[in-house]
């Protein structure tokens, strides 16, 4: 009887264990998740309106048409994510900002017309801006470790993202080399894009974002009181490990420098749950095109890639193990098993508390230490546990995926694992 009476308990724990994210997000539909350290680091520059005209700045027209531009490129792209992009164009806004939050399955960006009328900015900064925001939304890993930010890409990786993959979308259509014709283009990026890319409109797209780069740069020193970075100094510092908040501007324009001549196609997404996919790397020999080490940890920050006929692991935020004393606080986790041929579906396992599997390389259920499983006819998505109400108590649990094709018949083997572990305080 006792046997009986924990097996339904387990039925019960992981039907709501494994419910789809469809279900569980009406939990937390209307909660808003800011990313409260913004574009910059908090401060309390003001410019309001009419102050554009002792300063070069953007325009209010070129302001609301390059957030158009971008919103109607990336909208499309975020939803293959899952959401559904906002930009919120914000010109009577005097604070010299922009913030990234998230609403729901709302991508939001806020764009504030402060910053936009600094005297440092262009409107291809004010592009590499929104591109940043975007990047904390589908930028990839490293994300930030709070629990609150676990959606975020750190800053460093945001500043990454911007000009590897978005500056050269939002670039690839405008007549480049007239706009570079007009733009003063230091010898070193001159140089170095030249050199890295044999394509004409690469060089070009790759020159553009490193000037976008060092405006930006001006207007981080300014607030910092830091010298103003050039292309030719470099950060020397070199991280433990992966730096979460704001690198400083020298730090920040080498990393717009280095994503644009990493030659790794804008077309190959960035890695979101591996830190190696779709980048530059300096273990492959791309030291200058790689994420600088004064902010990023190469070893750090993501999960291994997956082999041949593994699905990527699950993961939260990136992380394939995590902490927390708060069971009563929601876990995204985030599935995906695109990278197998044939696969229609997915089957997801939880280990017995206190367990590891005994078939980690398996390709079916642990009938000895597993706790229990439930298949699935998706591909792609975010399953949110709560602990306090789907795990039996405290303690260290494995998850892992197995993909399956549209027989449910497995596809490969299962996933490396996700560890949670519940402690008390």
């Amino acid at each position: 009887m006792e046997g009986v009476q924990q097996s339904k308990l387990v039925t019960i724990l992981l039907l709501l264990l494994f419910a789809p994210a469809l279900e569980g997000s009406r939990e937390v539909n209307d909660l808003v998740v800011p990313l409260c350290r913004g574009f910059l680091p908090p401060n309390t520059m003001k410019i309001p309106v009419g102050s554009e005209s002792i300063s070069n700045g953007v325009t209010e027209d070129e302001f609301n048409k390059i957030i158009s531009k971008v919103e109607t490129l990336y909208r499309p792209r975020v939803a293959n994510y899952g959401g559904t992009l906002q930009i919120r164009g914000e010109w009577g806004n005097s604070e010299v900002n922009a913030y990234a939050q998230r609403e729901g399955s709302n991508y939001v960006v806020r764009m504030l017309g402060g910053l936009a009328r600094h005297y440092a900015m262009t409107v291809d900064a004010l592009a590499l801006v929104l591109c940043h925001e975007i990047g904390h939304h589908i930028g990839g890993v490293p994300r930030y470790s709070t629990a609150q930010g676990q959606w975020a890409a750190v800053e460093g990786q945001a500043d990454y993202f911007a000009n590897l993959k978005c500056m050269r979308h939002v670039f690839l259509q405008d007549d480049n080399e007239a706009i570079i014709k007009n733009r003063v283009v230091p010898n070193e990026a001159r140089t170095r894009c030249e050199q890295q890319f044999p394509q004409r409109i690469d060089q070009l797209i790759c020159m553009r974002g490193a000037v976008a780069g060092l405006a930006s740069g001006a207007i981080f020193a300014a607030l910092s009181q830091a010298p103003v970075p050039t292309l030719e100094g470099r950060d020397s510092n070199v991280v433990s490990s992966t730096f979460e908040a704001h690198p400083r501007a020298q730090c920040r324009v080498d990393t717009y420098f280095s994503a644009s001549v990493c030659p790794v196609d804008e077309e190959v997404e960035i890695g979101q749950s591996d830190a190696r996919v779709g980048v530059c790397l300096k273990s492959e020999g791309q030291e200058f095109a790689a994420r600088p080490l004064c902010w990023y940890k190469e070893s750090g920050g993501g999960t291994n890639p997956p082999s041949a006929d593994r699905p990527i692991a699950p993961n939260v935020g990136g992380l394939s193990s995590m902490t927390t004393q708060r069971p009563d606080v929601l876990i995204p986790i985030a599935i995906d098993v695109r990278n197998l041929n044939g696969a229609q579906g997915f089957l997801l396992e939880a280990s017995k508390p206190n367990q590891v599997f005994a078939n980690p390389d398996g390709d079916r259920p642990d009938s000895a230490n597993g706790l229990g499983y439930e298949s699935y006819r998706s591909t792609f998505g975010t399953y949110n546990l709560l602990p306090i109400k789907q795990l039996p108590g405290w303690g260290t649990y494995q998850l892992r995926i197995l993909a399956l094709d549209q027989n449910g018949r497995p596809v490969g083997r299962f996933s490396q694992v996700l560890t949670i572990t519940l402690r008390p305080n």
